[in-house]
């Protein structure tokens, strides 16, 4: 799709997706939900090859980064809820790929390892995660500063919004107001 959301970025052809007989052309919004789903759909299922989701790569890269000491401190590092991380780490705990253990000082409070077949696992998920960012980049532009060039558009798109009450993006990424 481009910018425009019309085929060949022609702002008098027909929007993609959309009733000819609607006026106007696809919301940006629309259109990053539409683009975002379809990415995302199309990196589980390469995923769900060595036997994850991107959820769980998720998860385990930012184990990996250990920035993450504490299911709470995890749960912002991923951009969700505790409610759905606990979801996600019980599952992935009953596969035997993290462990979790509580504190001795505070008992609430969870600290999460990865097992030896969690971080096997990370490293198939790696490599079917930087292939997939070759393809992505590769759609983006051959040079360096076309892939800077995007970057720095979802800076800006990100910095137009409200953060919703919850800044989700890890820090260091365009957009991010802490980093």
């Amino acid at each position: 799709m481009q910018p425009s959301g019309r085929p060949g970025g022609d702002p008098d052809g027909p929007a993609q997706g959309v009733n000819p007989a609607q006026a106007g052309p696809v919301p940006v919004a629309v259109a990053m939900w539409q683009s975002v789903h379809r990415v995302m759909r199309a990196f589980d299922a390469q995923l769900s090859d060595q036997g994850a989701s991107w959820q769980v790569w998720h998860i385990l890269l930012a184990l990996h980064q250990g920035t993450p000491a504490t299911q709470r401190e995890l749960a912002h590092a991923v951009g969700i809820r505790e409610a759905t991380l606990t979801h996600h780490l019980r599952g992935m705990e009953d596969k035997g790929l993290i462990a979790r253990t509580r504190q001795e000082t505070n008992r609430r409070v969870q600290r999460i390892e990865v097992t030896d077949d969690g971080e096997a696992l990370f490293r198939r998920l790696k490599a079917e995660a930087i292939d997939f960012d070759r393809t992505l980049r590769a759609a983006i532009g051959p040079d360096a500063a076309d892939t800077d060039t995007f970057f720095a558009t979802l800076g800006r798109l990100a910095e137009a919004v409200p953060d919703g009450g919850r800044d989700i993006l890890p820090e260091g990424w365009p957009g991010n107001r802490r980093g």
